[in-house]
């Protein structure tokens, strides 16, 4: 299951691959213009500058940045970044003791639904959600 931070960091990520390129955000702007929770925000941004997407500096000036092309960042990257190997159900995991994984109706059905939600995590880019984010102004 994909987590609030999951989320959190997909919005974080987006919000400032919509600012001018190298431009310096902090993170209460952050957590104003995304209604993120400091906490979390806390938690994700030390995640995203070990990943080499972010950049942050301290002191008057400072600020966090991406250092990354978000064309080049999926949801899919995050996703597992954050939550670990996504998965759509417990079913799909080989270390799920289950009896009736050789005969269940729905293991196909939930292999499916896993590979194209996997698709779109994975065609869908950061940069394609702050264009959004820049379309609504």
């Amino acid at each position: 299951m994909i987590t609030k931070k999951a989320e959190y960091a997909i919005i974080a990520l987006a919000d400032l691959a919509a600012l001018p390129p190298d431009q310096k955000t902090t993170t209460r702007e952050i957590v104003a213009r995304r209604q993120i929770p400091p906490n979390l925000l806390a938690q994700i941004l030390p995640v995203m500058r070990e990943a080499g997407w972010i950049k942050s500096t301290r002191g008057s000036g400072g600020g966090v940045y991406l250092c990354k092309d978000p064309a080049q960042i999926t949801l899919w990257e995050v996703i597992e970044l954050i939550d670990g190997p996504i998965k759509i159900t417990r079913c799909l995991t080989q270390s799920m003791p289950c009896g009736n994984k050789p005969s269940c109706p729905l293991r196909d059905v939930w292999k499916e639904a896993q590979e194209k939600m996997l698709q779109v995590f994975e065609k869908t880019t950061v940069g394609e959600l702050a264009a959004r984010i820049a379309a609504a102004g």
